[in-house]
């Protein structure tokens, strides 16, 4: 199982961050294995996260699973949590709305317009898909039959 190792100096919330940001990115591979006839095309994709974070009105940063240090720097400064996506994709093709599977999660707090979180949530899936590195979805679950 990939598993992203959240140290114990980590603020709460970045821990908590972290800890949704892994936890978006598991669903999303859970809907692809549940699902595999649709989904045959994402089979042994990767898998990865973004994290928003937002400053102020017009100050928003995207963060991915390998940008640790400036989420971590972003939430200590003041940066609020915005949403989280967790996506698989195959990041060797321009990404459409049939051609990955995410999880999104929008904080309780947002107050932005569901018209701009839909704007971000593509960016973020964007952010996410251009860093993904091979963790595949199907190390995450226990094999499934037939003998090994």
């Amino acid at each position: 199982m990939t598993t992203l190792a959240i140290q114990t100096e980590e603020t709460p919330i970045t821990g908590l961050a972290l800890e949704e940001a892994e936890r978006c990115r598991r669903r999303a591979c859970a809907k692809v294995i549940k699902d595999q006839r649709q989904y045959f095309d994402l089979m042994g994709q990767p898998s990865g996260w973004c994290v928003v974070t937002e400053k102020g009105p017009w100050k928003r940063s995207f963060h991915a699973r390998h940008e640790l240090d400036l989420l971590r720097d972003h939430l200590e400064s003041g940066h609020k949590l915005v949403l989280t996506v967790g996506i698989i994709a195959n990041p060797r093709v321009p990404m459409t709305s049939n051609n990955h599977v995410s999880e999104v999660k929008v904080e309780d707090s947002c107050k932005l317009p569901f018209e701009k979180l839909v704007v971000l949530t593509a960016q973020a899936k964007i952010h996410a898909t251009s860093r993904l590195l091979p963790t595949i979805c199907s190390a995450d679950l226990p094999p499934q039959g037939g003998s090994h």
